[in-house]
């Protein structure tokens, strides 16, 4: 796994990520702020260590409609402030609809 490496701008979006964890683990928690490649989030440094593999399910809205993206990610940090994810390999139509929630 890849030092976490910051390469699009974080911005603070009202937006909650379910973060699974196999079968094991399912939660939802808020998002402190979003890019293209990754989301910091208000969850217990407690919860997932670093270096473990999660899937992020994001709610956005693509013209007029919601959908669901499921995104594979990894746990890079935890501290007080919350914990990092970044994503990995995701759909052309999530990237687009991160880019309008970004961007747009």
């Amino acid at each position: 796994m890849k030092a976490e490496q910051r390469q699009s701008i974080r911005k603070r979006i009202p937006l909650s990520i379910l973060v699974n964890q196999d079968l094991t683990y399912s939660k939802r928690w808020k998002v402190c702020d979003l890019s293209l490649n990754g989301a910091r989030l208000e969850m217990s440094k407690d919860e997932i260590s670093p270096g473990t593999p999660v899937e992020a399910v994001l709610t956005l809205r693509e013209q007029n409609e919601y959908d669901i993206h499921r995104v594979p990610a990894y746990v890079v940090r935890s501290d007080r402030d919350g914990v990092a994810l970044q994503f990995r390999r995701y759909e052309d139509r999530t990237y687009t609809a991160l880019v309008n929630l970004l961007y747009g």
